[in-house]
Order: C-alpha cells, then sequence, then structure tokens
C-alpha cells in the first residue's frame, strides 16, 4: 500500500510504502536563502503543518542539495536518524547529525535498500549549478519515482526503470518555472515535461509538487518566468494525465489505489 500527506503546499511531504513512512524535503518554517538574501529569499505563503501535528517518520529523503529541499532549521528541530541524500550533502549532514545514519547516493553509488525497500538515484545531466536529480523507490511490487524538478533520461536511466516495478505514483511539479540563462536557465518543465514523465513511466497515478506561489524576494524573483495550469479542470482536458491526476491541495494523509 501507497499513502501520500502534504506537509507543506510546495514540496514537503510524507510517503507511506508497504510500512515504510518516508519524509520528502521538510520545510515546515522560515524561509529559504539560496547565497545571499539579496539573491534570493523564499516563504511560504500558506502555513505548513505544524510541527506538533507532524506524523511519524523512519527516514528523511532529501532530493535536492538546495535550501527548499535541505532546509536545515527544520532538520535540526526534527532531528532524523535515517537520512538518504545526494552524496554533494554528505559532509554537511554527518556535521549537523554525527549520531544519524547517513546514506549519500551519485552516479558511483546509485542504490540503498530499507527494509527490503530499494531506493535509485538517478543523476542531473548537467555539470554545472542547477543541478536536479530524481529518485524511484520501490518495494517490489510497485514504485514511487519523485523528481521535484523534472526528469529526462538517458539510456542508463532507462536500464534502471526496466529494472523497476511498475510505477504507482509519480510526483513532479506542473509549473513551468525559468530563468535566464546566466541564473540556470529552465528550473521546472511544467506540463511538456509531466507528459514526457508520464509517457515514459506510465504511472498509475500523478501529484503536483514544488508548486507553491510562495513570497519571493531578490534577484531571481525579478527574473523568474512562471506559468501554471489554469485550473484543475483544464488539467483533465489531457488525454494523457486525465485520469491519473490527483489534486491535493489539503494535508490529510490519502491511499494511492
Amino acid at each position: 500500500m501507497v499513502y501520500f500527506q502534504r506537509l507543506n503546499m510546495d514540496n514537503s511531504f510524507l510517503l507511506e510504502m508497504s510500512g515504510w513512512k518516508i519524509l520528502i524535503d521538510p520545510w515546515l518554517e522560515g524561509t529559504e536563502v539560496d547565497y545571499f538574501s539579496w539573491f534570493n529569499t523564499q516563504w511560504h505563503r500558506t502555513p505548513p503543518l505544524a510541527y506538533e501535528d507532524m506524523p511519524d517518520f523512519d527516514t528523511v529523503l532529501i532530493t535536492q542539495k538546495y535550501p527548499d529541499h535541505f532546509h536545515e532549521e527544520t532538520l535540526k528541530r526534527l532531528s532524523p536518524k535515517h537520512i538518504i541524500s545526494p552524496k554533494t550533502l554528505e559532509k554537511k549532514l554527518k556535521n549537523i547529525f554525527p549520531s544519524a545514519k547517513i546514506e549519500s547516493l551519485d552516479a558511483s553509488n546509485r542504490f540503498t535498500e530499507f527494509n527490503r525497500h530499494k531506493v535509485t538515484f538517478l543523476g542531473t545531466k548537467r555539470k554545472i549549478d542547477p543541478i536536479y536529480d530524481a529518485f524511484i523507490i520501490d518495494d517490489g511490487e510497485v514504485s514511487i519515482f519523485v523528481s521535484t524538478h523534472g526528469f529526462r533520461f538517458n539510456n542508463i536511466d532507462l536500464e534502471l526503470l526496466n529494472q523497476s516495478s511498475p510505477c504507482q505514483l509519480l510526483i513532479t511539479p506542473f509549473n513551468y518555472y525559468s530563468l535566464p540563462f546566466f541564473l540556470g536557465g529552465v528550473v521546472s518543465p511544467g506540463l511538456k515535461g509531466v507528459e514526457y514523465l508520464c509517457e515514459t513511466l506510465n504511472p498509475k497515478k500523478v501529484i503536483a509538487t514544488h508548486d507553491e506561489d510562495k513570497h519571493a524576494t531578490g534577484l531571481v524573483s525579478k527574473f523568474a518566468r512562471i506559468k501554471r495550469p489554469s485550473s484543475t479542470e483544464n488539467l483533465l482536458k489531457y488525454a494523457w494525465l486525465n485520469n491519473r491526476y490527483l489534486e491535493v491541495n489539503h494535508y490529510n494523509r490519502i491511499n494511492i489505489s
């Protein structure tokens, strides 16, 4: 069984898969600052779930190295005992949580297992920032594909997909978000990226993530070009999406079946 629960209206959520409770990219307080406050500062428009209402979790999965995914203040408050992350965060995480079990993944060490579940790392093809990775979580019967900035596959990735269980759930952004090339280019590929993932993965269900209309100040917000889907009604007009899309605009736990 697969369960999903939003913890904020951006990119923090809890997955439960065959009894394993995985907390993804927790950011429950304060701001996220990229490099310098004048460059990019963002904060939630909708309050996240309160700490006292947080569900139990076994593992934290950090999908990207950036502070809206790797939010140090939230992580320190939660004090996780088991963390899976890109290898780029290994040193920082070991310094912050010296007694935690830290599992770091990259292109040379793509896999880890926990309680009969397999986590596969799919790395970006970019050599310079911004770098956005993806993950497959597989319980041996079904899999979940987590791509918090979209993803494009190469032949190695496709081989890894062929070794995975059928995709029960795809979690990916629907917004198109781009910056000038000198600030990183396309941050999120929008609905064309979702369509590509649906065609490649054939997921049973799809949930949008990382699409909150956050408060923002700084240089990035002045250059950002954002295109949001106009409505759920319009989303359901897409033949490749209409029987898959799950709108989750609340903090309730739902069963993905």
